[in-house]
């Protein structure tokens, strides 16, 4: 299995799911995963930073959608 991408991430409908049970944005959750890729971008010594996931990855549902 291939590991996911910040945007795989934030289209999977499970981990929308655990998300809104546990009332967090998606926006809090995109930021959560930007902030952990600069810090291991950072521990590898990577010269450039991943860049952050845009909105228009997370698809068009909505997270309070059911």
């Amino acid at each position: 299995m291939n590991e996911m991408t910040a945007s795989d991430m934030l289209r999977d409908p499970l981990i929308r799911q655990i998300l809104r049970a546990d009332r967090i944005s998606l926006a809090s959750f995109a930021t959560l995963l930007d902030a952990a890729s600069r810090q291991q971008a950072r521990r590898g010594g990577e010269s450039v930073p991943p860049q952050p996931v845009a909105q228009e990855a997370w698809g068009s549902e909505a997270l309070s959608s059911p």
